[in-house]
């Protein structure tokens, strides 16, 4: 038993549906990365870690999109998307 929540543990970890965004001029573009890498970059934008030049572009490009498609319905783009915009309006201070 254990070594099948091992094997499920790593394919968490390494297989992960894209994050698909739909940019302004109808452009689509996919964010790749391991199981939780979009949790880790809300810990980036919420927590005192500063982002990985990985990061800083996926969240550039989170902060231009239109919509985004996550794996079951998430909404972790939305809520990035609007502390994005709200730091860059100067409403709140990281």
């Amino acid at each position: 038993m254990k070594f099948e929540k091992r094997v499920r543990a790593l394919e968490a970890r390494l297989i992960s549906d894209p994050v698909v965004l739909s940019m302004p001029d109808g452009s689509q573009r996919e964010l790749r990365g391991p199981g939780d890498f979009l949790l880790r970059l809300v810990r980036s934008v919420f927590g005192n870690a500063n982002p990985t030049p990985e990061q800083s572009t996926q969240l550039d490009l989170i902060r231009q999109c239109v919509y985004a498609k996550e794996r079951g319905g998430g909404h972790l783009v939305e809520l990035l998307q609007v502390f994005l915009h709200a730091q860059a309006d100067g409403l709140v201070n990281r």
